[in-house]
């Protein structure tokens, strides 16, 4: 997962990535140098968990399928990954269509990852 991450990472102005649960655990991170793992699972928990709050109580429902933040100076892209969310912080100047296609690649090869991994571990306890 970690390197799926890191080639993400790849992708002009993205300066890092992170898989985090639903209740806000980091499953796995690959995030620049002056990003602290800490800090970015945090906000991203604190987010989310407001987020789907507020979209329950006015009656959206509390599903989250893909979420974009801009501030002045990034930007946060949050998609669905079934159990968990990929978490992209990015640089505020990303042009965030064309790259929206290496963002949505990568949580399909996360899944697809996380699904072979759990068929796997459901074979070999039998």
């Amino acid at each position: 997962m970690k390197r799926i991450l890191q080639d993400l990472n790849r992708t002009a102005g993205i300066r890092g990535s992170m898989v985090m649960t639903q209740d806000g655990i980091m499953v796995a991170a690959a995030l620049g140098p002056d990003l602290e793992e800490d800090v970015v699972a945090a906000l991203a928990s604190a987010l989310l968990t407001t987020v789907k709050r507020s979209f329950n109580q006015i009656a959206a429902g509390e599903s989250l399928s893909e979420l974009v933040l801009t501030a002045s100076d990034g930007k946060m892209v949050f998609l669905d990954l079934g159990n968990a969310y990929l978490v992209v912080v990015a640089k505020r100047d990303l042009a965030l269509a064309a790259t929206m296609v290496e963002i949505q690649s990568a949580a399909h090869r996360i899944k697809n990852r996380r699904a072979s991994t759990v068929q796997r571990q459901t074979a070999a306890a039998r």
